[in-house]
């Protein structure tokens, strides 16, 4: 029977291996560590790819920053570099990731799936962009699309405490605890101080109707997080469910005032929209990881550029990049 591969237009034909040179399982294993410390000392991810699937993915790519108002300083000059990384690099995955993760954050969704998208056509088990777009989809309420791509996440790297604790949000929310209390003990295991990864475990202990179990790991939430007022009512209602009415009432009344200060902050938040520390922090966040994009491509002026503006981010839009001899 003959098997079929897509030709692949740059990359050498590398000789069939003759029959009797079988590799071992652990030369296997060998082979893809050697490759993966290269490419991550490298800074830049290696892939072969046609240039019709490149051209088909970065399709529905488009500049954004002239959709930015005038008075929006920071978040113009943010979606100018994202503007600038698909403009220098429109076809590395790790960079349409970073625009992706810019555009999220400044509020361009639909842009940014795209971006995100696009870095996971060329790389399909880029774990950075799954999880982002997993986080995305979960607080939009999308549980079955963000397990997805959370799953894809750990599968990829199970390193990612941020993917594991919203994978387990996400199972509890689709009603599958068992799938979520597997994943979460996990979380816990290797991160015992990521409070939001005891509360979400406990929250499948409640659900599956196992109060003790329930309380233990709302506390644990609160021993890192004291300020979690979802994990106090977890533990008010573990107790009630126990008979442990002196220390249910308790917990309720901290719940009670946690919910008080969170509006309180809240209505700040309305009145006062985000701050101007937030949105330099936002900003410097953007020319950071900007500047590790350029820097893995071997562009030490630009990424030297990015960097000093990340230590202090000026109100205003990115300069035009000085001309560089050292493009790719």
């Amino acid at each position: 029977m003959t098997t079929l591969h897509r030709r692949r237009p740059t990359p050498p034909r590398v000789p069939p291996p003759r029959p009797t040179a079988a590799v071992g399982r652990r030369t296997a294993t060998a082979l893809t560590v050697t490759i993966a410390v290269l490419a991550a000392a490298a800074g830049a991810w290696s892939w072969w790819r046609s240039d019709r699937a490149v051209a088909r993915v970065v399709a529905g790519l488009r500049p954004l920053a002239g959709e930015v108002p005038a008075d929006q300083v920071e978040r113009r000059a943010a979606i100018e570099v994202a503007d600038r990384l698909l403009r220098d690099f429109p076809t590395a995955p790790e960079a349409l990731y970073a625009r992706g993760r810019i555009l999220l954050r400044h509020g361009f969704q639909e842009e940014a799936e795209k971006s995100l998208q696009a870095a996971l056509a060329l790389v399909p088990d880029l774990a950075p962009a799954h999880e982002l777009l997993g986080l995305d989809a979960l607080q939009r309420g999308h549980a079955a699309e963000a397990a997805v791509h959370l799953r894809r996440a750990l599968d990829s790297d199970p390193t990612l405490p941020a993917a594991g604790v919203a994978l387990g949000e996400a199972l509890n929310n689709l009603g599958r605890m068992p799938e979520a209390i597997t994943v979460l003990e996990g979380v816990v295991a290797a991160n015992p101080s990521v409070a939001s990864a005891h509360f979400q475990l406990g929250q499948a202990w409640s659900y599956l109707g196992e109060p003790a179990r329930a309380k233990a790991a709302h506390l644990a939430a609160l021993r890192s997080d004291p300020a979690n007022g979802a994990a106090c009512y977890g533990v008010a209602q573990a107790c009630e469910r126990l008979g442990e009415h002196d220390m249910a009432e308790e917990y309720r009344r901290r719940h009670t005032d946690r919910i008080a200060a969170d509006r309180h902050m809240g209505q700040r938040r309305v009145r006062e929209g985000q701050s101007a520390d937030e949105s330099r922090a936002a900003l410097a966040a953007a020319y950071d990881l900007a500047a590790r994009i350029y820097s893995g491509h071997d562009r030490p002026a630009e990424a030297a550029e990015l960097r000093a503006r990340a230590a202090a981010p000026a109100r205003g839009p990115t300069p035009p990049p000085a001309p560089s001899g050292s493009a790719p």
